[in-house]
């Protein structure tokens, strides 16, 4: 290190000792502290030195003198410091009672002159009340006074103490010695205290910055930046009064992005968070100037626009929707945005933010119900829909509890009048509605995943009751409808499988109904595991025939053994030729494809004449007998009579 720079240290320690370019000042908490500190120091060593002074010979003066600073200065200043006010005059208080005392100790001596030796402490304690800066000025005063004190002291003056020459030199050079030392010891503590400071300085701005990143995160979407559900509901009632106030309506619209999972796995993570960023924008343009735009979930936006009226038409809001209908480039795709809306009115609604956020939810589930683009909330469609799901949990203890029960409907053949099998339709007596239709409850178990279960106990309870038919000599079938989702099972041939071993039925006494609509989702999967059930023994039967859109190659592919005609083309059939065409030649072409026929939903005795007439084979419906429990069935079959054992 060469002379200049050695210099220069030098310097900027002197300038800092000296408190010349302070950054930091104490502030009246540090300095309120700082008095606090001190007082308590200064009233047990001061009343414990008053006290031992006051009894010690010859030192009653001194003693006195230092009680009285104790109380007069050193206590009040203790009190005033408690409150944090009048931090001054409390440093004030404390720096004449250290004066007041160590000038006592200096003019007395104490006992035999050791007095001097606590006076040391005076540039201490100035440099911790009063800083780095302005410790100095009271340093150097107090080593002024004291210089000039020893200058004009007289040995005459009896009542002082009586120092030597070389002590007095000893300990003003020691005093200044101290002082400097109190100085570097004070900017060490001063120091610290800055970079202390300036550390929490940092850390306070490090904290703000994350708390502000938090607060953001927690009202605000991460990819896209818009506001979240929690933001947007504290934006809401301020749209809603100002909309009020203007006399005007608003639009809150929840909009669902379509087949984001599906796109998700094309273009991966990062794209699907591109393409959600994409939406955002275009959706920005769209409300911009108008309302808010915020992102509720992952597929889900929502949008509040500002109408200038108080109310809209339904036709308006399709006319808008359908002029806005986007497509995005991602990855070199052109991918078409499909968006499901739901839209709720202020104030025709509800006049309640979260009831209106909820009711544009509710049009948005319905639209994407009925596969529709669009949907204005409606009260009579939300009760429904409300039933709809609240039903879930009810028939899942039905389901559980066993409380459904089987009724069956008898089949009979055309051409002899006997009893040959019956239809099992499950039913729902519930203790607070009553019946509740299979129509209703049916759809509920295939959304919610009851149908497994449903369909596990439907096939165990028929199979056990055709079983206890058999015993009885009743040689009936008993057909079983079965749902696009069983087919999709792979349990399904199990659940067959064990119901023939726990009833003792042999599988082609079961014949299983399945419709067109099965095999729309997965049609190979569909196919296989038909083909797996017609392998293990059972009958099967397409039910409402004609209803579907590929029915002949149905016909042509799968190992049916029967056709049952929809009601929907019987129940008329007498009044209507284009019916009685349709079913003539469904008859003519089963029976080409080796299938029989059953006709569904025969109501009087003249449409059953008329499709015996024309060669089907089986009838089924009211002018015969409504569904009914097992032991009524039982008791019509004994009645009307059964087809022979092996006939």
């Amino acid at each position: 290190m060469n002379i200049r720079a050695y210099l220069q240290r030098i310097h900027n320690h002197v300038v800092d000792m000296l408190g010349l370019r302070m950054t930091h000042f104490a502030s009246v908490a540090e300095r309120s502290a700082h008095v606090r500190t001190s007082s308590l120091i200064g009233l047990v060593v001061g009343a414990v030195f008053g006290l031992f002074n006051v009894l010690t010979p010859g030192m009653l003066a001194l003693g006195l003198v230092e009680w009285a600073a104790v109380l007069v200065l050193i206590l009040p200043a203790a009190v005033l410091a408690r409150g944090g006010r009048y931090v001054f005059v409390c440093e004030t208080l404390m720096l004449a009672a250290a004066a007041v005392i160590f000038g006592a100790l200096i003019v007395l001596g104490g006992v035999e002159g050791t007095g001097m030796l606590w006076v040391y402490a005076a540039p201490f304690i100035a440099f911790f009340l009063k800083g780095q800066r302005q410790g100095w000025w009271y340093s150097v005063g107090f080593i002024a006074v004291m210089m000039a004190y020893f200058g004009v002291r007289s040995p005459e003056w009896g009542a002082v103490y009586p120092y030597s020459p070389v002590v007095v030199t000893q300990f003003l050079l020691s005093l200044c010695f101290y002082t400097v030392f109190a100085a570097n010891m004070n900017l060490q503590r001063s120091r610290f205290e800055e970079k202390l400071h300036q550390r929490v300085h940092e850390k306070t701005q490090d904290a703000q910055k994350l708390l502000g990143q938090v607060q953001f995160l927690a009202t605000h979407d991460t990819v896209t930046g818009l506001p979240n559900r929690t933001h947007l509901l504290e934006q809401l009632p301020i749209e809603m009064a100002a909309a009020k106030a203007a006399g005007h309506g608003l639009v809150v619209c929840t909009l669902r992005l379509e087949r984001l999972f599906e796109m998700g796995n094309v273009l991966g993570h990062d794209g699907a968070d591109s393409l959600v960023r994409h939406v955002a924008v275009h959706l920005s343009d769209i409300v911009q100037g108008h309302g808010l735009l915020a992102r509720m979930r992952r597929d889900e936006f929502a949008m509040v626009y500002r109408l200038d009226t108080p109310s809209i038409r339904a036709e308006t809001i399709g006319s808008f929707i359908a002029g806005r209908q986007f497509s995005v480039q991602e990855q070199g795709f052109s991918l078409y945005v499909e968006l499901t809306l739901g839209l709720a009115l202020y104030p025709d609604h509800s006049a309640d933010p979260s009831e209106l956020l909820s009711k544009a939810d509710q049009a948005m589930l319905q639209a994407h119900k009925n596969a529709q683009q669009w949907s204005v909330y409606d009260a009579q469609q939300e009760q429904i829909f409300r039933r709809h799901h609240l039903l879930f949990g009810k028939l899942r203890e039905a389901v559980l509890g066993e409380q459904l029960v089987m009724f069956f409907q008898p089949q009979i053949c055309l051409k002899t009048g006997v009893v040959i099998g019956a239809e099992a339709l499950v039913r729902w007596p519930d203790p607070v509605e009553g019946m509740i239709p299979p129509m209703v409850f049916i759809p509920v178990a295939e959304e919610s995943g009851l149908i497994r279960p449903l369909t596990t106990w439907v096939i165990g309870a028929c199979m056990r009751e055709c079983a206890r038919w058999h015993e009885l000599g009743l040689m009936m079938d008993v057909s079983i409808n079965l749902s696009a989702m069983n087919l999709l099972d792979p349990e399904l041939l199990s659940v067959l499988q064990k119901g023939l071993m726990e009833s003792g039925l042999q599988p082609h006494a079961v014949n299983l109904e399945i419709t067109e609509s099965c095999f729309m989702d997965s049609p190979k999967r569909a196919m296989e595991v038909i083909q797996c059930i017609h392998e293990a023994g059972f009958k099967l039967s397409i039910d409402d025939f004609g209803t579907g859109y590929s029915s002949l190659s149905y016909l042509k592919n799968l190992p049916i053994d029967e056709l049952k005609i929809d009601q929907s083309f019987v129940r008329k059939l007498l009044e209507t030729p284009g019916d009685q065409a349709i079913v003539e030649s469904t008859i003519t072409l089963a029976h080409n494809f080796s299938l029989q026929v059953v006709a569904e939903g025969i109501e009087d005795p003249a449409t059953a004449q008329w499709l015996l007439a024309h060669g089907c084979d089986i009838g089924q419906g009211y002018t015969y007998a409504k569904p009914m429990p097992s032991q009524d069935l039982i008791a019509f079959a004994q009645a009307r009579g059964v087809r022979a054992p092996h006939g």
